[in-house]
């Protein structure tokens, strides 16, 4: 599902707002100005680390060439799956505020969506995280493959690795909001430089989500994988 980008008209949302339009899938065409405060709902919590951190590699233990392709593959697939988590806990945030602009919202609605998926947050993150730790386990096991298996798995974790780089893309920008969140919410700046920035990740979301988006499409489309 891609971000909803369609010309929005002007509402009324607690108080008259002027309402622009977001143009294509990955750019807005205009910037629409703050409404419904969103720095009400700031995280009050630490975060875990973000998936920026990088993970070493670890020495993995022996076994066949299938069973190390197969581990490849699986271990890949977790970290797909947390990070589309994590990407889609971060669609329906900022969907939130674009169904508000819309008046397909009502403000109690955003509102709920918003806490929801900002206390899903830090969970996000640290399955995520996790789901990296254990992927560097791996030492490129699939380019070792041959036989009959070997061309579909290696379309299989071609189509993985896109995939994870762009929801883990998607993911990273939901950390960095998250972050803005619990720093608002610690008092390390107030609510009108919160909405600022809450507006600029709002704008700028639809190119990565839209990314993982196609991304995920592809991945959908690709061979499995059944080295053994």
């Amino acid at each position: 599902m891609l971000v909803v980008v369609g010309v929005v008209a002007a509402v009324t949302v607690a108080a008259s707002v002027a309402i622009a339009q977001w143009g294509s899938a990955d750019k807005q065409a205009s910037q629409p100005p703050p409404s419904a405060s969103h720095a009400a709902h700031s995280a009050s919590h630490s975060l875990p680390a973000t998936t920026s951190a990088s993970v070493p590699a670890a020495n993995k233990g022996a076994g066949s060439s299938a069973d190390a392709c197969a581990a490849e593959i699986r271990t890949t697939e977790a970290v797909v799956a947390a990070a589309r988590t994590a990407a889609e806990h971060w669609r329906e945030h900022v969907q939130a505020r674009t169904d508000l602009l819309n008046g397909k919202n009502s403000e109690a609605t955003t509102k709920a969506i918003w806490k929801r998926t900002r206390l899903a947050g830090p969970g996000d993150i640290a399955a995520l995280n996790a789901a990296l730790a254990a992927q560097a386990k791996s030492t490129n096991d699939c380019a070792k493959l041959s036989g009959t298996a070997a061309a579909a798995c290696t379309k299989r974790l071609t189509a993985l690795d896109a995939a994870a780089t762009a929801d883990r893309a998607a993911a990273g920008d939901w950390a960095n909001h998250l972050a803005m969140m619990a720093a608002h919410a610690a008092g390390d700046f107030g609510a009108e430089h919160a909405q600022q920035m809450w507006v600029a990740a709002w704008t700028h979301a639809p190119r990565n989500l839209n990314a993982a988006a196609r991304a995920n499409a592809t991945l959908a489309e690709a061979p499995t994988c059944q080295p053994a």
